[in-house]
């Protein structure tokens, strides 16, 4: 898989999750913490948009990442997001798994990432080396 094809399938994923924090920020909200209420919730809506500035960012950032050229470059650039969105992966399995949140569409798109970021890391490796 090459790394235009990864971070495309990436910028995708996070401009689904960044609307649905800003078009749909109390359903989004309430999936994740069913019992919130009063000020509480609202405060978590509050930080949903926050959060969904904070995707939008990195999508953005993302897509421009798409065209780097050289295989060093694409190697350290598709291994940091394969070891971040594993660490964001983890952390939300954590998360879930020990009741705090509800987050498996998260888990989900995140772990993809992760997973598809590190094939393309080994792909790209693989390559140098058949040099």
């Amino acid at each position: 898989m090459t790394m235009k094809l990864t971070l495309t399938i990436t910028s995708t994923i996070g401009c689904i999750l960044a609307m649905a924090f800003y078009l749909i920020p109390e359903f989004v909200t309430l999936q994740q913490f069913p019992d919130a209420e009063g000020q509480g919730l609202k405060d978590l809506i509050t930080l949903r948009y926050a959060l969904g500035s904070l995707i939008a960012c990195i999508v953005i950032i993302t897509f421009q990442l798409r065209n780097v050229e050289g295989k060093d470059a694409q190697k350290s650039i598709i291994l940091g997001y394969g070891i971040g969105f594993l660490v964001i992966s983890i952390t939300n399995l954590i998360l879930q798994l020990s009741g705090k949140i509800s987050a498996i569409p998260p888990i989900v798109a995140t772990a993809l990432i992760a997973l598809l970021s590190l094939y393309t890391y080994w792909s790209i490796n693989n390559l140098d080396e058949g040099k």
